[in-house]
């Protein structure tokens, strides 16, 4: 396995976990009426900006390279 190999395996392990307990967490602080941290509002989006994005990005350069 090359480098990049082990960094989208690790990717691909932990984003969705943080995606997952930031998002469970960020619907408790709704349930519960308290203050949402900023630092967790800012990693979940953070991470599902980065993470659609990159998704975006693949699926352009897959069509490019069919034309």
């Amino acid at each position: 396995m090359t480098m990049k190999d082990w960094i989208e395996l690790i990717k691909s392990i932990i984003r969705p976990f943080i995606i997952v307990w930031g998002l469970v967490v960020y619907g408790i602080c709704i349930l519960i009426e308290v203050a949402i941290p900023p630092l967790l509002a800012g990693l979940v989006s953070v991470v599902i900006i980065e993470y659609f994005g990159e998704r975006a990005i693949k699926r352009f350069k897959e069509n490019d390279k069919e034309k």
